[in-house]
């Protein structure tokens, strides 16, 4: 992949050098990463390479830096004042998740190229599909956790299709762009999706994740072909090993999508109405001719946890994990728990 340079320019050596690491450690990325702690290196390096865009701090900035004609600057903004308004500033002092966010965001909004990301790896990304047509019976918390667990050892990838999934609460932050914007993103420019993925990505216990939709219509013309067309271009353009979708009856060609999946959990409990419910939804499969569906579908009926955790980051360490490890990791690797 023909890289181009991303200049990071902070006096503030520890910051730099961080930031670096950081975004160095994202894969797919269009930029080799230049550090500049001092005045003259950095402008003895834009004497003989091109820097296509340039991170610099508020203290370092001076009016000859827009001389050399670097396409994108933006400004590590410190006190919220800068001598140049009309330059794009970004927060300093805020995660390096979200530096990146906004610097990418920026980028892929402004620039009218970008070099094509392929995926390095040859392994494949195997997609996994929960679905239940039985309510409450912990599908988003049983995603949740085997998403994390396989997050430890596998580059994974959440979303989530509730109509109502209340994570903004659950996490305790907003956020500006949800699963609508991925997929009309990708609608409109499929060449800049790797690099637009990674403005939206949200972390949570080492689990990537695209917020859910906030306002589910949005979705609601979007058909299971251009969902699966979605996964295979997340596919060939990133380094996902797995990809897990946390199903509803909301999303329009549910089946097909399904039937996209390598892997398929169906949640169930023991009580006759959750049965039935299952007995409908395989015999309306078989009738539609999604028999398929029901072939590759592992049924798992949890145990009843006495507690669950409280909050999204501390999944790993309860009941739920330990069965997901006893479990579900041996049907998912066909060879016990890989540590």
């Amino acid at each position: 992949m023909d890289k181009r340079i991303l200049a990071i320019f902070d006096s503030e050596e520890s910051y730099a050098y961080r930031l670096m690491e950081f975004i160095s450690g994202k894969v797919n990325l269009p930029f080799e990463i230049y550090v500049f702690t001092n005045r003259n290196k950095f402008f003895s390096c834009t004497r003989i390479k091109d820097i296509e865009c340039l991170l610099i701090s508020e203290t370092v900035y001076r009016q000859e830096v827009e001389d050399i004609k670097i396409p994108h600057i933006i400004i590590l903004s410190e006190s919220g004042e800068n001598l140049n308004k009309a330059l794009h500033h970004i927060n300093k002092y805020q995660s390096c998740e979200n530096i990146l966010h906004e610097v990418m965001e920026y980028y892929t909004d402004k620039s009218d190229t970008v070099p094509a990301a392929m995926r390095t790896g040859l392994k494949k990304m195997k997609i996994i599909g929960v679905y239940t047509p039985v309510g409450r019976c912990l599908q988003t918390t049983f995603s949740l956790t085997l998403g994390q667990i396989l997050a430890k050892k596998y580059k994974t990838l959440y979303l989530n299709f509730e109509v109502y999934s209340g994570f903004a609460r659950m996490l305790g932050r907003n956020t500006e762009n949800d699963i609508s914007d991925l997929m009309y993103y990708f609608s409109c420019a499929r060449e800049k999706l790797a690099y637009r993925l990674e403005s939206m990505v949200e972390t949570v216990n080492g689990l990537d994740f695209v917020p859910p939709a906030m306002i589910y219509q949005n979705l609601s013309g979007v058909r299971g072909g251009q969902w699966l067309d979605l996964f295979m271009e997340i596919e060939k353009t990133s380094e996902y090993e797995y990809l897990i979708l946390d199903l509803t009856d909301g999303i329009m060609d549910l089946w097909d999508v399904l039937r996209g999946c390598d892997y398929i959990y169906t949640i169930s409990r023991e009580d006759g109405l959750a049965i039935a419910k299952i007995e409908q939804y395989e015999k309306a499969l078989e009738s539609m001719n999604y028999g398929d569906i029901t072939a590759k579908t592992t049924k798992w009926k949890l145990p009843i946890f006495k507690k669950l955790p409280v909050s999204f980051e501390e999944l790993t360490y309860g009941e739920l994990a330990v069965y997901i490890k006893a479990n579900i990791f041996p049907d998912l690797f066909k060879e016990g728990m890989v540590e």
